[in-house]
């Protein structure tokens, strides 16, 4: 995924079929894949020396021919793989074994203070195996029936809560450590995420975007790409202090990459771009059409052209008419003081009413 800013020959890539073998040749297969790379990797410029480069430069047909004299035999053809789909793990889960796993959601994998301590006695009481998911998130495993019960309980005391609990948005996003931890950092990103998100909901309200409906965000410090987010449907990447590239276009399931829309976004600015965005996706998309396959099929000239001349949602059109209930004088008298007070007419009355049947309720005349 590692790219570098302003070095256009860096950049983010998907992986290509390259062949089957038989399981018990993977080993030997990965041995002459590593190879290949060894002996014909860039070593000259660091910036260069993935694999995935070494590939651009060759074609996989010439890197494969070159992996199979390292492997001593052809691969054999590439098995159709049926259709990729994004699955979270999360929640409870039959195991296939009579035993059940239970997915646990980590914002940014961070625990610590009671969740940890929580979390740990859990393991340790029930005996359990974990795996970590490269969402950043836990599953626990060979979990009894009979323990589900007390397992959920504790772990939701200790806040790690059932999906349905957690926000939408939440589930699917993910940041690099970034400061203070990572030395190549740029900008914010793990601590900054959980604010970011709280932003995007509140333009998702904002634009009229059910609490249901989400899309996957990823936040990385640096150009390196360690949350991917050169697969999210929107991605920002930090290219300056409290700035950030915004990259759109990936799909639920991550299987297509993103691209650049936006250079140099503050992060105090990001909202200017996400309401044109979202309010658009919310009124323009097809059915069931994602965010980032609504960023593709619109294009992003056109996506420009509408945060360029963004000036805020359409307001809907006043639903309550008082000129049934007052006479024309009255009504233009009202409708002067609501300007004056930067309000509707009918914001207006509503107070006035509101004020006078207070007012009789505590016995005043006013």
């Amino acid at each position: 995924m590692g790219r570098t800013h302003r070095q256009e020959t860096t950049f983010p890539r998907l992986g290509e079929p390259l062949g089957y073998v038989p399981k018990g040749d993977i080993l030997y297969a990965i041995k002459a894949i590593v190879a290949t790379q060894r002996d014909h990797g860039r070593r000259d410029d660091r910036k260069y020396s993935r694999m995935k480069y070494l590939i651009s430069s060759w074609g996989i047909e010439k890197f494969r021919n070159v992996v199979e004299q390292y492997y001593g035999k052809k691969f054999e053809p590439f098995h159709e793989l049926p259709e990729w789909e994004f699955k979270s793990y999360l929640g409870w889960h039959e195991q296939g074994d009579g035993a059940l796993f239970c997915g646990l959601h980590v914002d940014n994998g961070r625990i610590g203070g009671k969740m940890k301590k929580t979390l740990r006695e859990v393991i340790e009481k029930y005996n359990l195996n974990v795996r970590i998911t490269p969402n950043q998130n836990l599953i626990l495993c060979d979990i009894r029936s009979a323990w589900r019960r007390p397992i959920t309980t504790v772990l939701a005391q200790a806040g790690l809560l059932h999906p349905r609990y957690v926000d939408p948005l939440n589930l699917t996003a993910m940041a690099c450590p970034a400061f203070p931890l990572c030395p190549l950092a740029i900008t914010e990103a793990e601590r900054g995420i959980p604010d970011i998100l709280k932003r995007v909901r509140a333009v998702f309200e904002k634009v009229g975007l059910k609490y249901s409906e989400s899309i996957v965000i990823r936040v990385t410090g640096c150009p390196n790409g360690c949350a991917r987010p050169y697969m999210a449907e929107l991605g920002l990447v930090g290219d300056g202090p409290n700035s950030y590239q915004i990259w759109l276009g990936g799909t639920p399931n991550q299987t297509q990459l993103a691209r650049t829309f936006m250079n140099k976004v503050k992060v105090q600015d990001l909202e200017k771009v996400f309401e044109p965005l979202f309010y658009y996706w919310k009124r323009k998309r097809q059915p069931k059409e994602s965010f980032g396959d609504f960023t593709t099929r619109m294009g992003f000239e056109k996506l420009h052209e509408l945060v360029d001349k963004w000036e805020g949602p359409v307001q809907s059109p006043v639903r309550y008419n008082l000129k049934p209930f007052a006479d024309k004088e009255t009504y233009e008298a009202m409708e002067e003081l609501a300007k004056l007070q930067n309000k509707s007419p009918h914001q207006l009355a509503m107070e006035v009413i509101r004020n006078f049947v207070a007012a009789q309720q505590n016995g005043k005349s006013e």
